[in-house]
């Protein structure tokens, strides 16, 4: 074998050998130095995780609670809407009614004040109608008196209308 020729030489093993325990002497140091913060890293890490995971699998919880409640609130503001509905359609029913028997009410009023304005009416038609029939009645009678008494049948009348006054007056 000759210096030229492509084989390994004993300098370049014990330069590997050099290289290699000073490797594995790095290594051990480094192991030695960083195990402990290395670890409690990963510790960390995976604890912090473990922790973020409780914490977004808690917040899940909550937030299907609110969902399931929000829907139950739904649910229940349509029942609230519709039973609300139902509220005005009867209050509206009831205020019909009530309008009605208002009205109702009402029209009996005016029909019985109309029919007490007529008897009114009535009376005083009446009334007028006698007091003319009464006056038509005097002027009747007079005229057929004057036409029927006579000159001595007057005389005798005034004579028995002074003697009745005479009769009053002195009582």
């Amino acid at each position: 074998m000759t210096d030229g020729a492509h084989g390994v030489t004993a300098s370049q093993i014990k330069n590997l050998i050099w290289w290699t325990v000073n490797f594995l002497v790095l290594m051990l140091l480094l192991y030695r130095l960083l195990k402990r913060p290395i670890v409690n890293f990963f510790i960390n890490r995976q604890e912090g995780l473990k922790r973020e995971y409780e914490e977004l699998l808690q917040k899940k919880r909550e937030a299907e609670a609110k969902y399931l409640e929000l829907q139950e609130k739904v649910k229940n503001l349509k029942s609230e809407a519709e039973q609300i509905y139902q509220n005005y359609v009867e209050q509206g029913m009831k205020e019909r009614d009530r309008i009605i028997e208002e009205a109702r009410k009402q029209a009996e009023r005016l029909r019985e004040q109309a029919q007490l304005y007529i008897a009114q009416e009535m009376e005083k038609a009446k009334e007028m109608l006698r007091v003319e029939l009464a006056d038509e009645a005097v002027k009747l009678a007079e005229e057929m008196l004057k036409k029927r008494v006579s000159p001595e049948d007057q005389r005798l009348l005034f004579k028995d209308f002074v003697e009745n006054i005479k009769g009053r007056m002195v009582n």
